[in-house]
């Protein structure tokens, strides 16, 4: 059977009974392959699908590690947003309706056990200490100047003499630490100045350490004596020295 005559007859049986359409495609043997691959829109074929794989290692910590951080915010917020007072605020739990409490008696702040009451409280007894509550070396003494320079000079200028740099600007001079009264006074005394203030200076309990205090204290203690010592007072490879340089600096003066 010619092709035009199959394709006919396939066209006549199509309008009427659909069987003898099939049938003649089968006799033809024409009939299309119903299970051939579609085409796509230009006419290839298609990719198949990709087979389902189950989540990399890494991507699967990564999603535990997100949900366990979740949970952990979620938890924190509950602890953040729980019932509280704030502080100084009145609250009716208690009969005196402060929600601030005072801590119980003779309770001690971690790192202010203070039981040497000379080094903190420059006092022995009810009085000013008049010996230094640790040893005074020459590292005490550079730490003291340190401070000094940093705390006291602006004032008391880097001599002692309270002529600093902002009263020589109009703030209140304060008294020499060369007078005498001061010169005698105990080394407690200097320390309860710098921790409580004095006319016109204010604490500076909060800026510096009660150990900065004693080392300026002990800074104050040499800058009297090197302006109100004698050759004798050094020994006898410090007198020596002070004499050659006193000779030095006399033949370096100019006649009048």
């Amino acid at each position: 059977m010619k092709a035009s005559q199959t394709l006919g007859s396939a066209r006549v049986a199509r309008a009427g009974d659909r069987v003898p359409a099939i049938t003649n495609f089968r006799q033809s043997g024409t009939l299309p392959n119903r299970r051939a691959p579609p085409k796509d829109c230009l006419g290839g074929t298609p990719k198949p699908a990709r087979e389902r794989r189950p989540l990399p290692g890494a991507l699967a910590t990564l999603l535990v590690m997100l949900a366990v951080a979740f949970l952990a915010s979620a938890c924190r917020k509950g602890m953040v947003d729980q019932q509280h007072l704030k502080p100084l605020a009145e609250d009716n739990f208690f009969d005196d309706s402060r929600g601030s409490r005072m801590p119980p008696a003779h309770t001690i702040a971690r790192g202010q056990l203070r039981e040497d009451e000379q080094f903190f409280t420059e006092k022995i007894g009810d009085h000013l200490a008049a010996t230094f509550a640790m040893p005074v070396r020459r590292e005490l003494l550079m730490r003291g100047r340190e401070r000094y320079e940093i705390y006291c000079a602006v004032c008391h200028a880097d001599t002692g003499d309270g002529k600093g740099v902002i009263v020589q600007r109009g703030f209140p001079q304060p008294p020499s630490l060369h007078e005498q009264r001061l010169r005698d006074a105990p080394v407690g005394y200097f320390i309860d100045v710098i921790t409580n203030g004095y006319g016109a200076m204010y604490s500076y309990a909060s800026r510096v350490s009660p150990e900065d205090r004693w080392a300026i204290a002990a800074y104050i203690r040499a800058l009297q004596l090197s302006q109100d010592a004698a050759i004798n007072d050094a020994d006898a490879a410090g007198a020596k020295q002070l004499e050659t340089q006193s000779i030095g600096k006399a033949g370096m003066a100019k006649p009048e």
